[in-house]
């Protein structure tokens, strides 16, 4: 039976790139060393050093350690909790939106809530010039491991929220990577004209999100309290989802913030692809926006 990923000629490229972060090309450790860090990290369960004052109030995933997408690392392999969506994510904007070459050198990107890395170590590969931004400390640091055992030159970690990138980033990326975030962030609109500041002109935001399978402007309140799968006693829930858009919704934020030549894709299985275009710098209404940028 063909699956999503035999319609997506970079597919497989994409997996020789990802197969550089192998054991056999460790530059600053030693394989032995590399598998005990990573062991390390897999059995952290720590609510504190995320700054926060209770486990209660986080995330099950920002208190315990879960691998974010598959890796083989050739002498072992991690099962990740979004298997292989960093190939089909990153392979549908290539192949199906063209927005994305496969040779990205002389291209900075920005990666918003990269998670263990998989997208981040994929877009390097590519060439970029990679930003990557974790909020949750545990990952930003294993990424920063991962940039440290793999030799990576082009690839700079931040543990930071998308919220408090500085004016230093501001119209300075080609592209912006924000998949499987937009859902997870307090202010949607904010969040996006932020995203419209820090890229270049002619640059372009790539978006992956869970949408309402609707045709009307509706944007549905989940909350902290509604999980679609996992276990307290496990914490590996998901959910902690605050707003879900549908795709008239999405695309009218997105031109609300600046953007324009918005591309929109079909939801499948309540998900969507869009690509939108900062042309040049446009201004926004901007009562009552936190930033007045």
């Amino acid at each position: 039976m063909e699956t999503q990923s035999d319609s997506l000629k970079s597919y497989t490229y994409l997996e020789t790139l990802i197969n550089r972060f192998r054991t056999d090309r460790l530059m600053n450790v030693t394989k032995k060393e590399f598998k005990s860090k990573i062991d390390e990290f897999l059995n952290l369960c720590d609510y504190k050093m995320e700054g926060y004052e209770s486990l209660e109030k986080q995330r099950d995933l920002s208190v315990k350690f879960h691998w974010g997408h598959n890796h083989d690392f050739g002498d072992f392999q991690l099962s990740g909790l979004m298997g292989d969506r960093h190939l089909i994510i990153i392979s549908t904007f290539i192949d199906e939106f063209k927005v994305l070459s496969t040779n990205l050198e002389n291209k900075r990107i920005l990666d918003v809530g990269c998670w263990t890395g998989g997208t981040s170590l994929l877009f390097a590969a590519m060439g970029a010039e990679v930003t990557a931004i974790e909020e949750v400390k545990k990952y930003a640091d294993a990424v920063e491991y991962l940039k440290f055992a793999f030799n990576i030159h082009n690839l700079e970690i931040l543990n930071t929220s998308l919220y408090n990138l500085d004016d230093a980033y501001y119209g300075y990326f080609d592209y912006i990577f924000f998949s499987g975030v937009l859902y997870h962030v307090t202010d949607m609109i904010l969040a996006l004209r932020i995203i419209f500041n820090l890229l270049k002109n002619n640059g372009h935001c790539l978006i992956e999100s869970m949408a309402l399978n609707s045709q009307n402007p509706y944007i549905e309140y989940y909350g902290p309290n509604r999980f679609s799968k996992g276990s307290q006693n496990e914490l590996n829930r998901t959910g902690w989802n605050w707003f879900v858009p549908s795709p008239a919704t999405l695309f009218q934020m997105l031109s609300d913030v600046g953007f324009r030549d918005i591309r929109m894709g079909e939801i499948i299985k309540s998900r969507i692809f869009c690509v939108a275009q900062r042309e040049a710098y446009a201004d926004m209404l901007r009562s009552g926006l936190k930033f007045r940028k």
